[in-house]
Formats: structure tokens, C-alpha cells, sequence
């Protein structure tokens, strides 16, 4: 077998531990035991410490008594003492940076004229200006410039308004990230909740994942927090009354919707976590009535006006009488008994009925089992057999 030279080293390494742990007596094995569910814990110990901190749930009297319990051991055994972090005010001075935020700026503008331009303000620190993806957009349209000191960066925000290649620009501070409605923007859990909708932005919201007990009363309590709730509508079964797993809420805005879209630490309900998603335009639509009736009127084919019916029944009036002559007749003239015979009714006459048009059929939703209890049925009685009998010889 052609194996490197490492390959073989962990091969005999692999051997020796095998036979060290032939040659170990029951209580060097047991004690092995326990160091090794000691190195488990502890490693699950450092998991979740890890998983605190990446939360924020750790605060720094907790951390700095996490790592004061075992003091880190270098290859000799000694002791590393741990280096002394700086405090977070003193960590804050020393990174301490005055930017302003610059928006509009032409795709064209290059980190050269951004200098340029605020070169009267003070010291320029550093410019944080992403590049576009084209090979002629030098930049996003945005720019982060960094000063030394407030008064700098104050000098840079009156700069606002001011144009630069022909466009105004934008200009504010870079710790401020409030928008021009005075909504905060979007975090990057409630970016990515937005990225995963299929349908547009409405105020249905369409809930999965529900428990059979879910109730319109739990559903309510859960999400009304994001905004107030028109009405809730719960999928349930026909015999029992349970929730089939999926609901939809409706809310009087879309931006209720949105808000309720961008928490996914808040959709949970019933110990589950519950599929938020925008509602397609049809659920939307069935959540009033009155717009899926006006809708229903619209798709139906027009009826007749009083102006056309009686431009119809003139134009029928004048055909009747240039062909009276034409008429058939239901009687036989034999006899001789001298009676008129009898006309067929036409169009033109007063008392001719029309047809009554058909009724228009209705495409609304058939409600859950209605059509298995409408459904013909067999008779329960023994039927007479009518078929023929074929028989082999």
C-alpha cells in the first residue's frame, strides 16, 4: 500500500493508542472515563458561552469570571497570564472616528473629487466608498467620510444640499440610521425574512405550521402587537372544529404586515414556530366580499339595456308586418266553419313571452365538503338485475 510518510506517523500513532488502551487496568480506564466527560462538558460549557456572547446575553463581569476559572497552560505546563484587555471607554477613545454619511452621489464620481470636494472641511481620516459593479461606476451611489475631530465632521455636514458633478447630495451623520419616514432600517434577520416572500407586500399575512388548538383568540393575542387586526381567518375541519395547521390575518395597512414580517423572533405560537408569509392577491381579495362581488359583476356578459330592448323590439315590429302574409298557421282551415284559423305568435306581437336568459354560473369557492354531501348517492334497495347473462359452454 503507497502511502506518505504522514499517513504512516498517524497509522502508528492510531496502533500505539490502541495498545496503551489494551494494556490499562480496569481503574486507569475508568479514570479515563471521567476525563474524557470532563473535556465534554467542558467543551459544551464553552459552546454555549460562545452561543451567549454572539447574542449579547453575556455581560462582562460573567465573561471575565469565565475565563478567570482555568488559567490557559502553555506546552511546559507554566501558566499564561492573560493579557490585560483595556477598558471599553478607553477601547472607545482610542477608536474613536467623527464620520458623515454621504447619499445621491453620481456613479461617475470617483474617491479623487470626494477628497476634493470635502478637502475645506478639515483632515480626512479615512473614505469608506464601496465600488459599483459596472466598469464605469466607481461608487454605489454612497460614500462613508471619517474626520478627526466633531468640529471637522460638523463642517461636513452643513455641506448638505451642496452639488457635486450636478447632483445634490445627501449628507448626515454615520451613526444616524433612521430614514427619511422615520422608520429604522431593516436589520439583517428581518432582510432576510423579506427576501424569502414569494408574493408582494400586502396587509394579509398567511400563517403555517399552526397547531390543531390554535384558536382565532390565540392568533389575535400573538399579532396584534405589529398593528390592528381587521379579522383573523382559521382553516378548521367540519367535524371537529380544529384548526387545520394554516390561518390568514388581515390587517387594515400593509405596513402592520410588514412589521409583523420583519420579527422572526416573534412567530412562535403554541410551542411552534410558525411560517409568517405575505398573502397572495386572491387571499387578499376573499378577505372582502364586496370586491370579490364587484369583481364577479365585472366578469359577467352584460344584460340588455331599456334603449337597445326597445330598439329591438321596434326593428321585430317592422319585420312582423312587412311578412304578415307569411304567417303559419297551428289550425287546419278544414271544416268550413269560417272562423279565422289561429296565428302563430311572433316577436313583433304584444303578448309574445320571451325565454327568460340562464342563470350565470357561479365560480365562488365551494365551502369544505359541501360537495361529497351534495353528491348523488346509490339507492339503499336491492336493484332488479336487467343486464343480460352471458354463459360459456
Amino acid at each position: 500500500m503507497n502511502v506518505d510518510s504522514d499517513e504512516e506517523a498517524r497509522l502508528a500513532e492510531k496502533a500505539e493508542r490502541k495498545r496503551l488502551r489494551k494494556s490499562m487496568t480496569a481503574e486507569e480506564k475508568e479514570a479515563q472515563r471521567k476525563i474524557n466527560r470532563e473535556n465534554r462538558e467542558k467543551k459544551k460549557l464553552k459552546k454555549d458561552l460562545n452561543k451567549k456572547r454572539k447574542r449579547g446575553e453575556l455581560s462582562d463581569e460573567e465573561e471575565e469570571q469565565e475565563e478567570a476559572k482555568e488559567p490557559k497552560l502553555d506546552a511546559e505546563g507554566n501558566v499564561i497570564e492573560p493579557k490585560k484587555k483595556l477598558a471599553k471607554d478607553e477601547k472607545k477613545k482610542k477608536e474613536m472616528e467623527y464620520g458623515i454619511w454621504v447619499g445621491n452621489l453620481s456613479y461617475a464620481t470617483t474617491l479623487a473629487s470626494i477628497k476634493d470636494f470635502f478637502k475645506e472641511c478639515g483632515e480626512i481620516t479615512r473614505i469608506k466608498c464601496p465600488k459599483g459593479n459596472g466598469a464605469k461606476n466607481y461608487n454605489k451611489g454612497f460614500a462613508y467620510i471619517f474626520f478627526s475631530t466633531p468640529e471637522e465632521a460638523a463642517k461636513g455636514l452643513a455641506m448638505n444640499e451642496k452639488q457635486l458633478e450636478g447632483r445634490s447630495l445627501l449628507i448626515k451623520d454615520s451613526e444616524n440610521f433612521e430614514r427619511a419616514d422615520g422608520s429604522k432600517a431593516p436589520t439583517e434577520a428581518e432582510k432576510k425574512e423579506i427576501k424569502k416572500q414569494k408574493n408582494p407586500p400586502c396587509p394579509t399575512l398567511f400563517l403555517g405550521n399552526l397547531s390543531f388548538d390554535t384558536t382565532e383568540k390565540s392568533i389575535r393575542e400573538n399579532f396584534e402587537w405589529a398593528g390592528d387586526i381587521r379579522k383573523v381567518r382559521v382553516a378548521t375541519f367540519e367535524d371537529s372544529g380544529k384548526c387545520k395547521g394554516f390561518a390568514y390575518v388581515d390587517y387594515y395597512v400593509v405596513e402592520s404586515a410588514t412589521k409583523a414580517i420583519r420579527a422572526p423572533d416573534k412567530h412562535m405560537l403554541d410551542g411552534r414556530k410558525v411560517r409568517v408569509e405575505f398573502g397572495s392577491a386572491e387571499a387578499h381579495l376573499r378577505s372582502k366580499p364586496w370586491l370579490m362581488r364587484e369583481k364577479q359583476k365585472a366578469n359577467e356578459p352584460r344584460k340588455p339595456t331599456e334603449n337597445t330592448a326597445a330598439g329591438s323590439t321596434d326593428s321585430t315590429t317592422a319585420a312582423a308586418s312587412a311578412h304578415t302574409d307569411n304567417r303559419s298557421y297551428n289550425k287546419s282551415t278544414e271544416g268550413g266553419d269560417g272562423e279565422a284559423p289561429y296565428p302563430k305568435r311572433q316577436r313583433g306581437d304584444a303578448d309574445f313571452r320571451e325565454r327568460k336568459p340562464k342563470k350565470p354560473v357561479s365560480h365562488e369557492r365551494v365551502k369544505p365538503g359541501q360537495a361529497l354531501y351534495a353528491a348523488q348517492r346509490q339507492k339503499p334497495s336491492v336493484q332488479e338485475f336487467t343486464g343480460s347473462k352471458i354463459t360459456f359452454d
